[in-house]
């Protein structure tokens, strides 16, 4: 970090509470509604490593082939961070806003910058201490597969795959959870030295049976027509990974607060860092379900596939895709709607302060269907053309391009489905490479030494894309973004007015959205705006020039963006926010790079 081991600068601005560790010197991190953060890196220090070992034998058996494995991996990670050791303040324009009767901001009163200048934030948050942690994982993995030539024309894999991901746990024990009642009514604070607590505070998925069936069918041996069928199981273990962090530095090991601010317990900047609710016991931010489950996908496609004249290859598939237990982030302490003021008073666990609540409660469906044209290589020309129409819906990519980091309502997670993130509806994709024309066996330009000379072995390569793109959510923030006053910030949803997305002249109708009711949620839908579309065209032009056995010229032009299309990459969405309806980002400019690469 840039004030690294320097001047304790928040002493000196006379803010109380940031880490003593002169790593962690520098102002606070500053957060805004209509205007950029600011920020300095974390120190961080990581040496992740792993030993292990796997191995595979394979039998014949007439028409059968098996093949059986398995193999165990031991995994390290040794981190020294304070994730958030200098503090961070967010300032959304409470402070300057109107307050109605029933204790909610009034709409367009406020600003977040009048807010820093009188010191005093919405909500403040710190992290640090157990800053050196030492997380350990086991996975182990079994597999049996068999290739089964049913006919000549016919033939079935069948396979089924056992995998075992052990949750990490740290060497000294130095990780803390949360134990909620059911209906989420109190919190327990556990460790490892908790009484029958798991080394790593969560129960190991032992169901993680993977199995795998896939046929290949040729109907008419005379003819090229082959279909292709498949279907399996898949398992993702990489939620652990943002587990181990999340769990550390967590008291009682560590300093970790999440405060907003109340009538009773005003934040400031100069003592913000410092301040503790009355009555809260549980500081920690964060808690993961003990029993969560694996990550799985249920995946299936049907492919068809046919030669045709001309050196073509068309192919025309579906691939459909089941997600279950998909992560969600949740606030299970968030309180009743009302007063903003009060929210912190009214929590559901009132000695608890906000936390976040990880469980595998998510959802999600892809269907997919594709055509593909292939050129094989012939005459110096071989091509590509494929073009993909899909649909995504989830209701957990709360961290995407939805632009949240929790569910807006815990009490209405279904509130949450909508269009994935990542969904792109339509996607073209050209690709093409053709040799020069020049040379060899062609007779153009034989006679033209020069000018063969010159123009032989070139390779141009050019590719377009067009996509459609990915959806974005109408949201409100700042000083709006808890306007039901239940002591959630920043993932609040704005208000649909009823009037359709896509008309005016803008993006998007920007009229199609505006800020909730005092006390009310939010009913526009997640991932209801269109996201901008793309445009693009890169091309590469090549030629390798053989100067001797062993010596190579190799000249190399790229060109991406070749037509300088200008592609939008996001727009505001806040109705709340100065640049609503506004471009906030662009693609890159067209960009020409030469290689020069002489081979020895």
């Amino acid at each position: 970090p840039f004030f690294a081991n320097g001047a304790n600068v928040a002493a000196q601005l006379g803010i109380s509470g940031p880490s003593p560790n002169p790593l962690n010197y520098g102002p606070p991190n500053l957060n805004f509604t209509n205007f950029a953060a600011l920020s300095d890196a974390s120190p961080s220090q990581s040496a992740p490593y792993s030993v292990g070992f796997n191995d595979t034998f394979s039998v014949r058996r007439g028409k059968h082939n098996w093949s059986f494995g398995g193999g165990y991996t031991r995994y390290f990670n040794n981190t020294i961070t304070d994730s958030n050791g200098r503090g961070t303040f967010t300032f959304t324009g409470l402070a300057t806003s109107l307050i109605n009767a029933n204790g909610q901001a009034v709409p367009g009163t406020g600003l977040d910058f009048a807010d820093f200048l009188l010191g005093m934030p919405q909500s403040n948050s710190i992290r640090y201490g157990s800053s050196d942690t030492y997380f350990r994982s086991n996975a182990y993995n079994l597999f049996g597969q068999d290739d089964y030539r049913v006919r000549n024309n016919l033939t079935l894999n069948l396979g089924l795959r056992y995998e075992y991901f052990a949750p990490w746990h740290e060497k000294y024990g130095r990780i803390a959870n949360l134990n909620l009642a059911p209906g989420f009514t109190a919190a327990t604070l556990v460790t490892p030295s908790t009484a029958n607590s798991p080394n790593g505070l969560m129960q190991p998925d032992l169901n993680n049976f993977g199995p795998r069936a896939s046929l290949a069918w040729k109907p008419n041996v005379k003819k090229s027509q082959v279909i292709r069928v498949g279907y399996g199981i898949y398992y993702n273990p990489g939620i652990y990974n943002q587990f181990m962090n999340r769990l550390s530095a967590q008291p009682p090991f560590a300093k970790s607060t999440n405060v907003v601010t109340s009538a009773a317990n005003p934040l400031t900047l100069a003592t913000g860092l410092t301040v503790t609710p009355n009555g809260k016991t549980i500081l920690n931010t964060f808690a993961v379900d003990s029993n969560y489950q694996t990550i799985y996908a249920q995946t299936w496609n049907v492919g068809i596939q046919s030669n045709l004249p001309g050196s073509l290859v068309a192919e025309v598939s579906y691939l459909g895709s089941k997600g279950t237990h998909l992560d969600i982030q949740e606030a299970p302490n968030q309180a009743p709607p009302g007063s903003v003021l009060t929210a912190e008073q009214r929590t559901a666990i009132g000695n608890a302060t906000g936390f976040i609540y990880d469980s595998p409660a998510g959802n999600s469906i892809l269907h997919q269907g594709q055509a593909r044209l292939t050129r094989r290589f012939r005459g110096g020309l071989s091509g590509n053309l494929l073009y993909t129409f899909s649909k995504a819906i989830d209701d957990s990519s709360t961290l995407g391009g939805a632009g949240n980091t929790v569910a807006q309502n815990f009490n209405n997670l279904s509130a949450e489905r909508g269009l994935s993130s990542n969904d792109r509806r339509h996607s073209f994709t050209a690709n093409f490479v053709a040799g020069s024309p020049v040379g060899g066996t062609s007779k153009l330009l034989a006679k033209q030494r020069v000018w063969t000379a010159i123009l032989r072995d070139w390779t141009l390569s050019p590719s377009i894309t067009l996509q459609t793109g990915t959806p974005l959510t109408a949201r409100v923030l700042g000083n709006q973004s808890d306007i039901a006053g239940t002591g959630t910030l920043g993932s609040g949803r704005a208000q649909a007015t009823g009037l359709p997305i896509e008309a005016g002249s803008g993006y998007f109708n920007l009229a199609a959205f505006a800020t909730p009711p005092p006390g009310q949620y939010g009913n526009a839908g997640r991932n209801t705006i269109p996201g901008p579309s793309m445009f693009n065209m890169n091309l590469s032009l090549q030629r390798t020039i053989t100067l001797t056995e062993r010596k190579r010229l190799q000249i190399r032009l790229d060109a991406n963006n070749v037509t300088n299309h200008v592609n939008i990459a996001s727009f505001g969405t806040v109705v709340n926010s100065i640049n609503y309806g506004v471009v906030t980002g662009a693609g890159g400019m067209r960009n020409l790079s030469l290689t020069l690469r002489f081979n020895f």
